[in-house]
């Protein structure tokens, strides 16, 4: 055979060989994929007594070589990166790791995708077993029996301080594929060595000690993590209420304006009397608050699915705002006594950042004095803003009572064939007529029965929704029910607070979700409709006349499923979300455009609070804060507050204005009013059906003006306000602190990965290099004897 046939065939049989070979080798030459591995990290947060999670002791690497970890042992005295399965991944094997780690030699911990694993194994829940109460850093602002082990399944690894201890899960099966194989064989794992590179801050601190950092040397403020946060969205179905004193600025002429002014006796409201000529709509009434949570959280926080968790509760809650804004009209809603408002809270799963902060704001926040503006300085129509504390928009003020809360969670796989549940003390008032009218607003598919969690406990135990932050903030005297897919504990597959927690592992039921947002949304209804007498028989029929049953293949459905369990990236999300940017952008100047996707697959966790996670900022002059206290907000025609919140954020902000906003189709005269075209909200002002006082109009995704409904709140730890007259990213304690709630931050970290590598004793190389040197040597000598001889021939 000549060479170039050789060739040609030495080509063919490496290509065969690769064909053959299914899985990546470190065996292969210029294998590139162990130099950097694709991984999801579990970071270091901190809180407001310590940390939890993981990371290197310094910045300094830390290797060691690969060993299967099967429970039988651990190498002894010698280092060593433990390799375990998937469903491993529980407090009982990380203990057992731990407990070998007396020397440090337990370099690390690398989790397997268990794709190709044994799938027959009962996967743990990472989350803590009382979910935000006792033994977790929220059990300070929990609520009555906060020992309950809602999470039967947990055992809080999320929680544990794994200083010193790199973790990661790896993401690639085929990846996780070879690494069984090779940490399996003792000989082979003890020549492949993992190096983490994973510093993410010192022990010893907490989130208020880096929150206030100062350079050693400079003495300059230099924080060292970031808040976790983000924004919530809340929106009123119907018309809102005329404006309270709150949402007018500081020097406003109480009689210029419409003939009248406010009613400074009634804490700025107008009274029903004072505002007879508008009937209901503009009065102060009492507002039933149906929320949920929109995220959650798992141990590795790029891997946060949460598909029975943030995203079925958004999708239940979002189809529950259709149906009332399809069912009923504004007229209809205006001449009830009780108002209907719509909550989505983020980083609950972090203390119930997103409800406490509302529900705190409503009660009892009280801007600087002086610091009430206008969100946009030279726009008179724009909402009224406050620029320390930080607050884009007042209008929460003008709910002024919240009457009860009602929420839903978990509810995308029950646990019961047929049943979701309620829960509710049973001690009266409005949080027991809202439990009682769900008992009545079932569907074809679901009815919902009261939950047996309660009925060997001392004290009523509540589940972990938004509910616990009026109850834990009022004292209990507001009330409410919760609407479950779970009894008295939950569901064990997915696991909760898991990376394990997507559509993928289980199929959500729709049929669930459609039902759950059908009682929800005949329940808000019957709140709305009760005046007092709690006769629920009477409301949850007058509810269930005007709310039809969901279809489980609603279009609008099956698009937003399609969405929140598989692509985060959708048209539908970028749709909404788009708009809603462009009318920012029409509205402050600012460059708003799309905030960050949830991702494909979606990732449900909340994020630091940041100017590109929706930290509010103002700009004044030519500079820009995240809060401001001084006198020159408004000299600048272009001074406005902005924010950035993320895609998510957006889309449902104008879901609730294109669903609950298309107002009174119905001009003075009673004829019909035709929707107007738009592109940006600046294409909508004085829109006719959009007429009361306190209301304005803004563009849809539809591209048809709509009345709005929508708004963004701070979604942040109470104890904590972005410092004024600085830029963002700088945060101080709250004077109002009382030491109760969590503070979860997250440190600054970059430079960060994982890599492999095959290890190898220096001796081959100095053999190498003495071999080299010799035949250099022999080269030189021959050269020498070469030209002796070609200078004998006369050839040189």
């Amino acid at each position: 055979m000549n060479f170039r046939g050789l060739l040609w065939s030495l080509f063919v049989t490496s290509h065969i060989i690769d064909a053959t070979d299914e899985h990546t080798s470190l065996d292969q030459p210029f294998q590139s994929s162990f130099h950097h591995l694709q991984h999801s990290p579990c970071v270091t947060l901190y809180h407001r007594n310590g940390r939890a999670g993981c990371g290197t002791i310094d910045r300094e690497t830390q290797a060691g070589p690969i060993y299967y970890y099967d429970g039988s042992g651990v190498p002894n005295g010698r280092d060593f990166v433990a390799v375990i399965e998937e469903y491993q991944l529980t407090s009982t094997v990380i203990n057992s790791l731990l407990s070998s780690n007396v020397n440090g030699n337990l370099k690390g911990i690398m989790v397997l995708n268990g794709t190709d694993a044994d799938s027959s194994n009962d996967y743990a829940s990472q989350g803590p077993i009382y979910p935000l109460g006792y033994s977790t850093p929220s059990q300070g602002i929990s609520y009555g029996n906060n020992a309950f082990p809602w999470n039967a399944k947990g055992d809080g690894l999320i929680q544990y301080d794994l200083y010193g201890v790199p973790l990661v899960y790896i993401n690639e099966y085929e990846t996780s594929y070879y690494i069984r194989n090779a940490a399996k064989n003792r000989n082979k794992a003890s020549e492949i060595y993992t190096q983490f590179n994973y510093y993410m801050g010192p022990d010893g601190i907490n989130s208020k000690d880096c929150l206030q950092w100062h350079d050693a040397n400079s003495g300059k403020w230099n924080p060292r993590c970031l808040p976790l946060g983000g924004v919530s969205v809340w929106g009123f179905a119907g018309s809102p209420p005329k404006k309270s004193n709150h949402n007018y600025p500081e020097n406003y002429d109480e009689n210029a304006a419409n003939g009248g002014g406010r009613d400074l006796a009634n804490n700025g409201y107008y009274s029903a009397s004072s505002s007879s000529s508008t009937g209901l709509s503009n009065v102060y009434k009492p507002a039933i608050v149906v929320g949920t949570s929109t995220d959650s959280t798992s141990m590795f926080h790029d891997l946060v699915p949460g598909a029975n968790e943030g995203a079925s509760n958004t999708l239940t809650l979002l189809m529950a705002a259709y149906l009332i804004g399809k069912s009923v009209d504004d007229a209809t809603l205006d001449a009830l006594p009780n108002r209907i408002v719509f909550g989505f809270f983020d980083g609950e799963a972090y203390g119930y950042l997103g409800s406490r902060r509302f529900v705190k704001d409503v009660l009892n926040f009280g801007c600087g004095e002086g610091l009430r503006v206008r969100s946009v300085a030279k726009d008179d129509t724009s909402d009224m803003a406050c620029l320390y504390p930080m607050q884009p928009s007042m209008r929460f003020k003008d709910l002024n009572e919240i009457a009860a809360f009602l929420t839903v969670d978990q509810v995308g796989i029950p646990v019961g064939d047929g049943n979701l549940f309620v829960h509710n003390s049973g001690e009266g008032g409005m949080g027991t007529f809202l439990a009682n009218v769900m008992k009545y607003s079932g569907t074809s598919y679901f009815k919902a029965t009261a939950s047996a969690a309660g009925n060997n406990a001392n004290e009523y135990p509540y589940p972990p929704t938004p509910l616990s932050s009026v109850l834990s903030v009022t004292g209990g005297n507001v009330g409410g029910a919760v609407l479950s897919g779970y009894d008295y504990a939950f569901n064990k597959r997915p696991p909760y607070q898991s990376h394990l927690n997507w559509i993928q592992n289980q199929d959500m039921n729709l049929k669930s979700i459609a039902s759950a947002a059908t009682i929800l949304a005949r329940t808000a209804l019957a709140g709305a409709y009760d005046n007092g007498s709690y006769d629920y028989e009477t409301a949850s029929s007058y509810a269930k006349n005007l709310i039809l049953e969901l279809s489980i293949d609603n279009e609008v459905l099956l698009e937003l499923a399609n969405c929140l369990f598989v692509d985060g990236k959708c048209n539908m999300l970028n749709k909404f979300a788009s708009m809603d940017a462009a009318n920012e952008r029409a509205k402050t100047n600012f460059d708003i455009g799309v905030g960050s996707s949830l991702g494909k697959p979606p990732n449900y966790y909340v994020g630091v609070y940041n100017t590109a996670n929706g930290q509010p900022f103002v700009r004044v002059g030519g500079e820009v804060y995240g809060a401001y206290q001084g006198n020159d907000y408004g000299n600048n025609k272009n001074d406005a507050i902005g924010m950035q919140p993320k895609m998510l954020q957006q889309a449902i902000r104008n879901m609730l204005d294109t669903f609950l906003g298309k107002g009174s189709m119905v001009n003075a005269e009673g004829s019909e009013v035709s929707a107007r075209a738009c592109s940006t909200a600046s294409d909508c002002s004085n829109v006719q059906y959009c007429s009361t006082d306190a209301d304005s109009a803004t563009c849809s995704a539809n591209k048809v003006c709509v009345c709005k409904r929508g708004f963004y709140h701070v979604a942040l730890d109470e104890a904590i306000n972005a410092a004024p007259n600085n830029s963002t990213g700088y945060f101080e304690m709250s004077s109002s602190d009382a030491g109760a709630s969590p503070l979860w931050t997250e440190p600054y970290w970059n430079n960060v990965g994982v890599k492999m590598y095959r290890y190898s004793s220096s001796n081959p190389g100095v053999f190498v290099l003495l071999g080299g040197a010799i035949f250099l040597g022999a080269c030189f000598f021959v050269v020498v004897l070469l030209k002796v001889a070609m200078k004998k021939q006369k050839l040189y």
